[in-house]
């Protein structure tokens, strides 16, 4: 077989490309500190590299809704926990009344206090999270849930239903719970055994006008009234408290999400920097071996054989 100059000539210019395109992306790969640089080096790589981009950055979206979720239970929290001190220092009230020593002049005065604790009531009952939401209206976030009119008759404006949010590929958690069922009615016996129901604002109005009244059977009745309804908001604590504790459990099972994304991707993405300056110092020294062959190679001729 004949080799021709010619083709001596190219194919080591040929061998020389190859080695200084590897050698070029080595070092780019170095410069970036990532073993894929363009999306032809791998397209199997790549893929898996989107693939695990992509659920970790989901991790950050369920991430960012625990975060509005636990905004929204804090404050629900405060506002039940002050709810219940209220209720607590209302029944106290109730429980003095109650007593056969108190005047009417008494009495009147304890209804003052009374009809303030309900004013602190419904402020509490409107309260607002950090994004301005009203966190008892249901999902009417943006409507003042308890409204009173010029009679003191307060209405609920919100509705009952309740917000779920994704905080992982399997479970949806509950951020809220309508002021109807915090803020919880009941059901009085009357007199001529009928029943109706009252609703929470209803029973601190009633206790406020019976000891303006003197009305001793009406104290007594918003005694039992307000005990129920202090139950209830009992109740609502605990549960926004156990809400609380799912939102903290869950934040740590979504950092060990994280972090295992993290690992994933470090190990298919970042680049074994040792192995790397390894192999390029092999490959340039291939690169410098295979140019100084071909100097000398090229330099040969048939005339040095004949001088």
């Amino acid at each position: 077989m004949k080799i021709s100059t010619g083709q001596l000539f190219e194919r080591a210019v040929t061998q020389m490309n190859t080695q200084q395109s590897a050698v070029a992306k080595m070092q780019a790969q170095l410069a970036s500190g990532k073993q894929i640089v363009q999306a032809s080096d791998d397209p199997d790589k790549v893929g898996l590299i989107q693939r695990l981009n992509t659920a970790s950055q989901r991790q950050d979206v369920y991430e960012q809704s625990l975060n509005t979720v636990n905004g929204r239970l804090v404050a629900e929290e405060a506002s039940i926990v002050a709810t219940d001190n209220i209720l607590q220092r209302v029944r106290e009230l109730a429980v003095r009344a109650s007593s056969d020593t108190l005047s009417a002049p008494d009495r009147e005065i304890i209804s003052i206090e009374v009809s303030a604790l309900k004013e602190s009531l419904m402020q509490l009952a409107n309260t607002q999270d950090i994004n301005g939401n009203y966190v008892f209206a249901g999902s009417m976030s943006n409507t003042v849930p308890y409204t009173e009119d010029t009679f003191g008759q307060v209405s609920y404006n919100g509705d009952d239903r309740h917000i779920a949010v994704d905080v992982s590929e399997q479970r949806r958690l509950t951020m809220n719970r309508p002021g109807s069922e915090v803020f919880d009615s009941v059901v009085r016996q009357e007199s001529d055994d009928s029943t109706q129901r009252v609703g929470f604002f209803g029973v601190i109005e009633d206790f406020a006008s019976a000891l303006k009244n003197n009305d001793t059977d009406g104290i007594q009745r918003s005694l039992t009234e307000v005990s129920d309804l202090s139950a209830s908001v009992s109740v609502s604590l605990a549960d926004v408290g156990s809400r609380l504790s799912v939102v903290d459990s869950q934040r740590d099972m979504l950092s060990d999400a994280k972090l295992r994304y993290q690992m994933l991707l470090s190990q298919v993405e970042d680049l074994d920097y040792a192995t790397a300056v390894t192999e390029l110092s092999a490959e340039l020294l291939s690169m410098e071996a295979a140019q100084s062959s071909f100097a000398k190679i090229s330099q040969l001729s048939l005339f040095d054989y004949i001088r």
